[in-house]
């Protein structure tokens, strides 16, 4: 495999495809090319993938103390009968045997990270097989700049920031996943007012409290509190995800009323039909909330899986006994007292606001910076159709992004409910319609490309 020791100050040549980013999302499009038997013309076009983590693969997903929102059969699937033999042989591998046993239910991430892992040595070694492939792992791609033929110019630099290249691409794909920076926490209001500086001692963030590290240490705050309290901000799967887990460190000092959940959505169940949310005696839908295309009540909105398990027990839907330790508090107007006390008499607050895009920085032919729509705006980075958006809303040529640092919010033919206003990040999306949308709008770039450059020869 071709690594940062190839580095050089001007690489010869173009590649069709520069992949900035090698964990779950950037090597999905390549993933559903093999599926669709178009990998071989996307390495043939010239395929650069850029991680700054020493494996593809897995990127951080192996890091978190929680269970997958995919099913088991997703992870399995983006390799099993597909036409490209060294991928089609890691579904007889025995890691893939154990995941595919548990079929629809859901497995540790640390053992979803093992087995992309897997597949991303696989993917890298196709690449850097490849006549026009390389891969540099531990390298960052400093910045993108546009030419004047509507190609780009990728800066690479090794981890080390001993060695810099500078590669010609015709396409990019921005796979940089995301982050959750603390001081965002100064400018969101919960209650009437931010988070920080007012609960700066008792605040940590999802992303740092669902890793084993950092869920040590949160819970190692409350090791003298009897009857510990925390407060959870946000309703989404993460802020689930860290009731579930927090539920289960506290024992027995978990009292009635021990977490709050405040959000400001709805909280929704996915079902697999309105006929089966009517057996469960789930109400709180409507034909808006119905996805079009497979027909499933909160499609893209609804919890799934061990947060679906867990908000059924709270609210009581068809269970023995509903589940008082957690309660959910709903954040509208005129509740900002009331919001404010809650996270004043917790011992830990838990903000599970979501991600902002990590980026690459970009520059237009004249040197000067791009903005993208997402740093100016609470907008997605990219449309619908995976290209990505400067700060007006217009389409950057060449650059499609996917993963948690895009946003992406589907097409209405890529179905999903009418009510959902979101961004989806579910790796079977990515592995298949998004991924296969991304990839087929990089080709479509090369043979322009191509075409152009045959209409000037002629």
């Amino acid at each position: 495999m071709n690594a940062i020791e190839t580095l050089r100050p001007m690489s010869k040549g173009t590649y069709g495809l520069v992949i900035v980013g090698a964990g779950p999302a950037g090597l999905a499009p390549l993933l559903a090319a093999a599926k669709a038997g178009s990998l071989g013309e996307v390495l043939e076009r010239g395929v650069f993938l850029v991680d700054r983590a020493a494996h593809a693969g897995a990127g951080r997903i192996g890091n978190y103390i929680i269970r997958s929102d995919s099913s088991a059969e997703t992870f399995v699937s983006c390799v099993r009968d597909c036409p490209v033999p060294e991928l089609a042989a890691l579904a007889e591998t025995e890691i893939a045997r154990d995941i595919a046993e548990k079929g629809a239910g859901c497995i540790p991430l640390e053992q979803a990270g093992r087995f992309l892992a897997m597949v991303g040595r696989v993917l890298a070694d196709l690449i850097a097989a490849s006549p026009r492939g390389r891969v540099a792992l531990r390298t960052e791609v400093r910045e993108l700049q546009k030419q004047p033929d509507g190609s780009w110019i990728a800066t690479l630099e090794s981890h080390a920031g001993d060695r810099r290249e500078h590669v010609r691409c015709l396409t990019a794909l921005v796979a940089t996943g995301a982050n959750q920076d603390r001081e965002r926490l100064r400018h969101i209001p919960v209650g009437g007012r931010p988070l920080l500086p007012a609960c700066d001692a008792r605040l940590v963030q999802s992303d740092e409290f669902l890793s084993h590290d950092g869920f040590r240490r949160a819970m190692a705050r409350l090791a003298g509190k009897e009857t510990p309290r925390i407060a959870i901000v946000g309703g989404s799967t993460s802020a689930m995800s860290c009731a579930k887990y927090a539920l289960e460190a506290l024992g027995d000092r978990a009292m009635p009323g021990a977490i709050t959940l405040l959000h400001r959505r709805p909280l929704s169940v996915f079902y697999h039909s309105r006929e089966a949310a009517a057996a469960d005696g789930y109400e709180a839908f409507d034909d808006d909330d119905i996805c079009p295309v497979s027909g499933f009540v909160h499609r893209f909105g609804g919890f799934r899986f061990d947060s679906r398990e867990l908000i059924k027990q709270i609210l009581g839907i068809n269970v023995a006994a509903v589940e008082k330790r957690i309660v959910c508090q709903r954040i509208v107007d005129g509740t900002d007292h009331a919001v404010r006390e809650t996270l004043e008499q917790a011992d830990l607050v838990i903000a599970c606001l979501g991600y902002r895009p990590a980026g690459v920085a970009l520059r237009d032919v004249d040197g000067l910076p791009i903005t993208l729509r997402s740093e100016v705006a609470d907008a997605p980075m990219v449309n619908p159709a995976c290209g990505l958006l400067d700060s007006d809303g217009v389409e950057i040529g060449g650059l499609y992004g996917i993963g948690l640092a895009a946003g992406y919010r589907p097409p209405p033919e890529m179905g999903g409910e009418r009510s959902f206003s979101g961004q989806v990040n579910g790796l079977w999306l990515w592995q298949n319609d998004v991924g296969r949308l991304a990839i087929t709008r990089v080709l479509t770039t090369i043979r322009r490309f191509d075409h152009a450059s045959r209409s000037v020869a002629a």
